[in-house]
């Protein structure tokens, strides 16, 4: 604890104090598990009334809806809890302060964002034990429930990331949030949409009518690059390589050998990676941003 980055350690007492966070672990674990007994129970119910053995695709079910649901948490509430870091002491006036300190930009930026993110990730470790009930029922295994962690964790840091640059970047904590959540929605929604649409304006005109399925499946390689820092692919990759479930995209990646034949059989892995070096380029500029030695720096401070 000693060596431990200063700015988080305040950072992260001061979210432990608040009774939110407690009210925030309580609500959340509430609805994840009121969400896992309806699952439970449309399950085990329909199999007793049809006198038929359980159907363990419904376990999978719970599985990949309360993934999703922890998912879509982490894209939604980390933009919002990183945007305010730097900005918010911007706003007390109390920024200054702090790079007058011997702490380093660095740090700051890191000990912010890690604070952030915590709680995030708090709740994600605190609803494990609902989700370690599908693998004690069977369908899905200890490891598959610590690769859904790394990915959140990943894309928790990721998609930060960018809020914690924007926080740097902005003055106030509105604009911080607006741009954070503007940028989510460009990485996670935009691009990849816009990479769709033009595969099907292609598909379309080459062979008629082709289904969103088959454009999946259907993308060239090179375009295919720009879905590894996209999470939401990443998660459904996630799933698919786990209970066999989602849409696939590797199919015709393979065909087109050397990097992409690798890409197609270590998909996750590579987007992973491939997200931790966007987090690291985010990070380092937003650092040096901060920096108050860099030619041209304010402070942002009205005046």
């Amino acid at each position: 604890m000693r060596h431990l980055n200063p700015v988080y350690k305040i950072g992260l007492k001061q979210s432990a104090r608040t009774k939110k966070t407690v009210v925030l672990l309580l609500v959340y674990n509430l609805l994840l598990s009121g969400l896992g007994l309806v699952v439970f129970y449309l399950t085990f119910d329909r199999a007793g009334r049809v006198r038929e053995d359980v159907a363990y695709s419904g376990i999978l079910t719970l599985y990949s809806v309360m993934a999703a649901m922890e998912f879509v948490m982490i894209l939604f509430i980390v933009p919002a809890s990183t945007a305010g870091a730097v900005a918010g002491e911007r706003e007390k006036q109390t920024l200054d302060i702090l790079l007058s300190t011997k702490i380093t930009p660095f740090h700051i930026v890191t000990g912010k964002l890690a604070a952030s993110i915590s709680m995030v990730i708090l709740l994600v470790i605190s609803s494990m034990p609902v989700l370690s009930v599908v693998f004690c029922i069977g369908g899905v295994t200890v490891s598959a429930l610590f690769v859904f962690l790394l990915l959140l964790v990943v894309t928790a840091v990721y998609i930060g990331s960018f809020g914690i640059f924007f926080s740097v970047c902005c003055r106030k904590t509105t604009g911080a949030t607006v741009c954070a959540y503007l940028a989510m929605i460009i990485v996670v929604i935009l691009l990849p949409g816009l990479l769709f649409f033009f595969e099907f304006l292609e598909a379309f005109g080459s062979v008629g009518y082709i289904g969103i399925r088959n454009v999946m499946n259907t993308i060239s390689g090179k375009r295919t690059l720009f879905l590894l820092f996209n999470p939401v692919i990443s998660f459904v990759s996630m799933l698919r390589d786990q209970v066999g479930r989602g849409i696939s995209i590797m199919n015709s990646i393979g065909s087109e050998g050397g990097l992409f034949y690798f890409l197609s059989r270590h998909w996750f892995a590579a987007s992973m990676v491939s997200q931790l070096v966007v987090s690291a380029i985010m990070i380092a500029l937003s650092a040096h941003r901060l920096n108050p030695t860099r030619k041209g720096w304010k402070s942002g401070r009205s005046g």
